[in-house]
């Protein structure tokens, strides 16, 4: 996936402003003007107000720090210019070939209201509708209605999950910032992957290899009939497709089944999947390096991410996490995320693990967020195949930030959600808040 693409000009609300992606070779003036507006919008350093957290991107603060990343060329800064002036900016990050994170969105504090901030995202969805296949999972802040309603307009409102005080304190003195996940499939394939869905229904089976030959059948076949509806397909557009039609299964705790289902719905026009929440123990495997652990140095938060093919079915895997949750209490870490794959048995039982023995609670489901690439043949090393893989995620938040900060929709919480208790944000929350009086209950 390019990071990169033509110029867009906002038609609404405001046709003066003009949204960009910078470039490598624009590196001069610009890199400085980036940073003046960051300065402009969240403060010198990022550091808003007095006793606030400096903004966790402190690259973009900097004339040097922008004109690295620019270099780097593994982010694209979009930018908005509004009467020949930078007024805003939001970065997609490159989490692989094709999923990306929006995130950083600012606008000058002097240039507030003038409709900057939709122009960035509906320009910044026109670059990633731009590329071949882009997932795109993002976070939303809850306390501004104002970034939430433009993502939401502009397409961005499947909600995925919801993140409890896992922001720095960079909006607030007294409290971390809670997000909101979305996700929304992007790029030119995914019109013609809904065609496929359309056309073959669901039930295409579990192997990549069979489903790339119903697709090539069906597009010989309109062919050959005359009827050609469905985009011929490359080698690769076609491994890309069958990896997004496969059947796959969601294991989840029973509890997560109800809100794994809702989450799911809304990409059924794409996605195939069931939803279990048993199964038989498996033969225990074969022992791997199935985690890692992301320490994030510097900030309060921090995460496990299990592999795909990890085993949960001993003594010694309890261990590994429960190594992997004390280490980071040592380090005085006050949120935790762990990251499952959901497409196999296990998940159930490493989830149950963490909710019932560690005191996690739901966080996410993220649909194809997974992504991994093997080789296909020993001889042919060049040839990678890709994978993609559902991820189930659960959150551990410090009892004392949980006793001083009160879930969006009590009376007294100063976090806001766009639509709350309406659309599924609510249901989400009402989750994660039945899961927190459950655990009060268990240590009363």
């Amino acid at each position: 996936m390019t990071l990169s693409a033509p110029e867009y000009i906002a038609s609404e609300p405001t046709p003066k402003v003009l949204v960009f992606a910078a470039a490598k070779d624009q590196e001069g003036s610009l890199s400085k003007e980036i940073a003046q507006m960051y300065v402009a919008a969240l403060g010198s350093g990022g550091v808003g107000k007095s006793g606030c957290e400096a903004y966790p991107d402190p690259d973009l603060f900097t004339e040097e720090g922008v004109k690295a990343t620019l270099q780097a060329q593994e982010r694209l800064i979009a930018v908005a210019q509004y009467n020949e002036q930078i007024c805003g900016a939001m970065v997609a990050d490159k989490l692989s070939p094709y999923h990306v994170e929006f995130n950083s969105m600012a606008v000058r504090l002097d240039k507030r209201g003038l409709g900057i901030g939709s122009a960035i995202v509906s320009g910044l969805k026109e670059m990633m509708d731009a590329s071949q296949l882009t997932i795109n999972t993002t976070e939303l802040v809850t306390h501004s209605l104002a970034s939430q309603a433009a993502h939401f307009q502009a397409g961005y409102n499947s909600i995925v999950g919801f993140a409890f005080c896992h922001y720095p304190r960079v909006f607030f003195a007294d409290h971390p910032e809670s997000v909101l996940w979305v996700t929304k499939f992007q790029g030119k394939l995914v019109s013609t992957v809904k065609q496929l869905r359309s056309a073959l229904g669901r039930k295409l089976g579990t192997i990549t290899s069979d489903l790339i030959q119903t697709i090539v059948s069906t597009q010989a076949h309109a062919q050959t009939q005359g009827r050609q509806r469905v985009q011929l397909l490359s080698e690769e557009q076609l491994q890309l497709a069958a990896e997004l039609l496969l059947e796959r299964t969601a294991y989840v705790p029973l509890a997560y089944a109800t809100i794994v289902q809702s989450i799911l719905f809304q990409f059924e026009d794409i996605l195939d999947r069931s939803v279990v929440s048993n199964y038989a123990k498996a033969e225990p495997k074969a022992k791997s390096d199935d985690l890692t652990v992301e320490e994030k140095p510097g900030f309060g938060h921090a995460y496990i991410i299990y592999k795909p093919g990890f085993s949960f079915d001993s003594d010694l895997d309890q261990s590994a996490i429960n190594k992997a949750i004390d280490a980071l209490a040592k380090l005085g870490k006050r949120y935790i995320l762990v990251r499952i794959p959901a497409n196999q048995p296990e998940a159930i039982a490493l989830a149950d693990y963490l909710r019932q023995k560690k005191g996690f609670v739901f966080h996410s489901y993220l649909p194809l967020y997974g992504y991994q690439q093997e080789d296909q043949q020993e001889d042919q090393q060049e040839d990678q195949q890709e994978h993609f893989h559902d991820v189930l995620t659960l959150q551990w938040i410090a009892p004392e930030i949980l006793a001083s900060n009160a879930l969006p929709g009590e009376t007294d919480s100063v976090v806001k959600i766009y639509g709350y208790p309406e659309n599924l944000s609510g249901s989400i929350i009402k989750l994660i808040a039945s899961e927190l009086n459950k655990k009060e209950q268990k240590h009363d």
